[in-house]
């Protein structure tokens, strides 16, 4: 063999070498089945599309919503389809909102005849009118997703969209499904000699001007001063009037305020009528009529350990839960330097005041707003740009103070009520690491996270750094901001499942605080012990169908105690059938599980308790054992949600 021939050989031997492919299909529409042209497509996975290009590679597909790649390695192949008007799709999906599936290369055949179906997103429009039935102009209005968390029903924020000059609004961008309309009001206000602070007012240092910006900025409050067409001014408080707010007004017996009200005229998120959109929908008439209720002034003092506690956020929410994950606040405030508050008009009703005084270092005076005026009467604010983000601050020593109060709001004022802070309670303990592979590094340790959720799936109304958790220490112990009384469950949020650390158990008092909810009061949590394994539980096998593996179901495992359905979200999974049919689930909590498999396009949520129990009438009971891996043989089964 001559040197030449030597070279072509090899040369030809090292093309076969790279076993790529191509992989070719089309995009349509889930509604019509009609090609979807001019939609993008990303390549994601182990499967390299042209090899030596940088980033992730795209096409469009043409007027056939045909699309092909070149040169795709072997590995596992995600592709996304993105085109305006419609929710981004993978390959795999058969419900919007649903879960997708790679697509396994070799790099010696063409995959062919892929075909990714999109939905288009659907809308919700009507009208606004005031008690008058005359148009509600430059009103927000919002539109709230079903969803369950912790075993119940909830509605999440969703979009939302400003009626025009005729009342007339619409709510675009909606992904399929199912739907509550709101106009929200919530009542915002600071007293009036920290409004008048930023224009003239009793002049502040820069530390307090910067005090008292960071608390309107907590409680959604403008920066603005009264009669600018922001803000109003209702005796010693100045109400904020952000773009989109229900502006009260001046009565001959008082102040009168627009609650916020549901599709059609309900009162709260329970007894509001659903809407359910499919694809493109257009639901129209979705109308509703606002109207006034007197308000009646509340007003106190927040006193803590050292007498009144200066400005500090006071909110007003109402005292049955509202069925939401943000809860909506009836009214928000804040305290003056002495520690007094007033909300100026609050609508009779049941309702829960509640405070959170978090110790925190002096704000950064740079981020202080400045306010200039121009002839004419225009007014500029602006602050400096936000530094870069720097690390979470250690969690203070000083107790993190709390109150709620419940409050029955009649048809008389409220006058002198004592709101007494007392210190929250804490939840402490440490991260340990079982298993025979090396502990993470102290950094990645500092890296995770250690937070506590109600266990009914609501929000908490208090301050982010509350709400977020706090970072575990290096040597992983932790020690948490104290947080209002309540039901919780521990959440950690752990290293990438990439590095082999599972979460096992967080134990305190003798019980899984990761799983089952525990009631916090006064008394801190002290010496919750999480661990983390090397040697995961998790329940495989394989769904079969008339022809073999049965790629298109989901398949879902819950505890068998129903009990157990409620704030226990890690032992209820739910995953997509790989396209042969096999399934693994890991990082179970060891115990007892349904399993079940399901065809995805017939499930709307797959944590919804009435499928669980449907699906449980047929599913086979799965023992798993801690850090065993159990597997089971299933079909798609057939079942009627009731």
């Amino acid at each position: 063999m001559t040197p030449a021939t030597l070279l072509l050989a090899l040369s030809l031997f090292a093309q076969a070498g790279e076993h790529t492919t191509i992989v070719a299909g089309r995009v349509v529409d889930a509604a019509t089945g009609r090609p979807v042209s001019g939609a993008v497509l990303w390549t994601a996975g182990s499967a390299v599309a042209e090899p030596g290009a940088s980033g992730r590679v795209r096409v469009i597909t043409n007027a056939a919503g045909r699309f092909v790649f070149r040169g795709v390695a072997p590995g596992m192949l995600v592709l996304t389809a993105i085109k305006a008007g419609y929710v981004n799709a993978t390959t795999g999906q058969r419900r919007a909102g649903g879960t997708g599936q790679p697509l396994h290369v070799d790099g010696m055949h063409p995959v062919e005849d892929v075909q990714i179906r999109m939905w288009k997103f659907a809308a919700i429009a009507g009208t606004i009118v005031d008690e008058y039935g005359d148009p509600a102009v430059s009103v927000r209005v919002q539109a709230l997703r079903r969803t369950f968390v912790a075993g119940a029903v909830r509605f999440e924020e969703a979009a939302s969209a400003m009626s025009d000059d005729r009342g007339v609004y619409r709510i675009a961008g909606l992904t399929p499904g199912e739907y509550i309309v709101r106009v929200p009001s919530t009542q915002t206000s600071v007293p009036s000699e920290l409004m008048d602070a930023f224009f003239g007012g009793t002049p502040l240092s820069d530390t307090q001007l910067a005090l008292v910006s960071r608390e309107m900025h907590a409680i959604g409050s403008t920066v603005a001063p009264a009669g600018s067409g922001y803000a109003m001014r209702a005796g010693n408080t100045t109400w904020s009037l952000p773009p989109g707010s229900l502006t009260p007004a001046a009565s001959g017996t008082g102040t009168i305020v627009y609650p916020t009200v549901y599709f059609p005229a309900a009162a709260a998120a329970a007894q509001a009528s659903v809407v359910a959109l499919r694809s493109g929908d257009e639901r129209t008439g979705a109308d509703m009529q606002i109207r006034p209720v007197p308000g009646l002034p509340v007003s106190g003092t927040v006193l803590g350990p050292s007498g009144g506690v200066p400005i500090i956020a006071v909110r007003l929410v109402p005292a049955q839960d509202e069925g939401t994950t943000t809860p909506l606040s009836v009214a928000t405030t804040m305290t003056d330097w002495s520690g007094a508050f007033t909300f100026p008009a609050v609508p009779p009703g049941q309702y829960s005041l509640r405070v959170v005084r978090v110790p925190r270092p002096d704000p950064d005076v740079d981020g202080t707003p400045r306010v200039s005026s121009a002839p004419g009467g225009r007014m500029t604010i602006a602050s400096n740009a936000p530094a870069a983000p720097a690390p979470p601050p250690p969690v203070p020593a000083d107790a993190t103070l709390a109150a709620q109060v419940p409050l029955s709001i009649g048809d008389s004022a409220i006058d002198d009520l004592a709101v007494a802070l007392v210190p929250a309670a804490r939840v402490s303990g440490r991260i340990r690491f079982l298993g025979t592979r090396e502990a993470p590094s102290p950094e990645t340790i500092a890296g995770m996270r250690v937070a506590l959720t109600p266990a009914d799936g609501s929000g908490i109304a208090a301050p982010d750094e509350v709400a977020r958790g706090v970072h575990a220490n290096e040597d992983g112990s932790f020690r948490s901001y104290g947080f209002p009384p309540g039901r919780y469950v521990l959440d950690v949020i752990p290293l990438s499942n990439r590095s082999g650390w599972y979460l096992e158990t967080a134990m305190a008092q003798g019980r899984d605080v990761a799983d089952q909810p525990f009631e916090l009061a006064t008394k801190d949590l002290d010496d919750v012990l999480i661990t983390f394994t090397d040697r995961p539980s998790a329940i495989g096998g394989t769904v079969t169908g008339t022809r073999g593996g049965d790629g298109s179901a989901l398949v879902v495992a819950f505890p068998v105690d129903e009990a157990s359905w409620a704030g226990a979200s890690r032992r209820i999974r739910g995953v997509r059938a790989a396209e042969d049919g096999t399934f693994l689930i890991q990082a179970l909590p060891p115990g007892d599980y349904r399993v079940a498999a399901v065809q995805d396009d017939m499930v709307g949520e797959w944590n919804d308790p009435a499928l669980l129990r449907a699906l449980a009438a047929v599913a086979p009971t799965v023992h798993v054992l801690e850090g065993e891996r159990s597997d089971v043989a299933l079909r798609a089964a057939s079942i009627t949600i009731k």
